[in-house]
């Protein structure tokens, strides 16, 4: 892949243990993105698959924080694709690292049943019809239901999940209530459930959610996370901070 300063950029993260190419008018990652990886929990020797990889980085920050992990990761985009292998190369991860370019509605060409240990995915969260249409491509893919809907994505899990396998997925607490009833329709049990606050006295606006395929009936419900203690300055809270200063330790 080359790089066209024009559209791409290169963003340091994690005190500059990391690095990733991304489109300039793109989707680009942040606090959430990061979020999300850091709630996974991973022995680290299962086999993981991130369904919308964007630009491939929660997979490349665990393949970078587990040495004995292997990730596949898909995306609608072909070009998120190219920059997710790019950014694989780059961050020294590419030989544990497989990027596919697929929907998510057609896993099964590609993928056997129960192949995977875990599962992740920050899919679209607005659906067709609700809410202003994105004026960028990559933009409205990453938001908005256009190529695949918030079932596909936990369809698709279910099928790559082996027996007791783990799904993580990260979205708008307006599609709460939406994630808990597919879940349970393709038997993935809720078991572990963060609610995401911007600060203290504001209303949630995002949720982590863990379920186990095949699991039993039973949830466990953590103290809410608080992103930041100013948002306007974006100054982190003590526990954000210590899970951005610890990842890669």
């Amino acid at each position: 892949m080359k790089m066209d300063k024009e559209i791409y950029d290169i963003s340091t993260f994690l005190d500059k243990r990391t690095c990733f190419i991304q489109r300039k008018d793109g989707f680009r990652f942040g606090t959430d993105t990061f979020l999300l990886a850091d709630f996974v929990k991973v022995k680290g020797t299962e086999k993981i698959i991130d369904l919308g990889t964007g630009c491939g980085v929660i997979p490349i920050l665990l393949l970078k924080k587990y040495p004995q992990l292997k990730a596949f990761a898909i995306d609608v985009l072909e070009e998120n694709i190219n920059i997710s292998k790019k950014n694989g190369e780059i961050n020294g991860v590419s030989e544990r690292f497989t990027a596919l370019h697929l929907n998510v509605k057609e896993v099964k060409k590609v993928f056997k049943s129960g192949e995977f240990d875990i599962v992740i995915t920050n899919p679209p969260f607005i659906e067709v019809g609700r809410g202003n249409l994105s004026q960028k491509d990559h933009r409205a893919i990453a938001r908005q239901e256009l190529t695949a809907s918030l079932e596909d994505f936990i369809k698709a899990a279910s099928y790559l999940l082996k027996n007791k396998g783990k799904l993580y997925i990260l979205l708008p607490v307006q599609r709460f209530v939406d994630v808990i009833f597919l879940t349970r329709k393709y038997k993935v049990e809720p078991k572990r459930l963060r609610i995401i606050h911007p600060e203290a006295e504001k209303e949630a606006n995002l949720f982590l959610l863990e379920g186990r395929k095949g699991g039993g009936k039973g949830i466990s419900i953590e103290f809410p996370l608080i992103v930041y203690k100013n948002a306007k300055e974006r100054v982190y809270t003590e526990e954000v901070e210590r899970k951005y200063n610890s990842f890669l330790r």
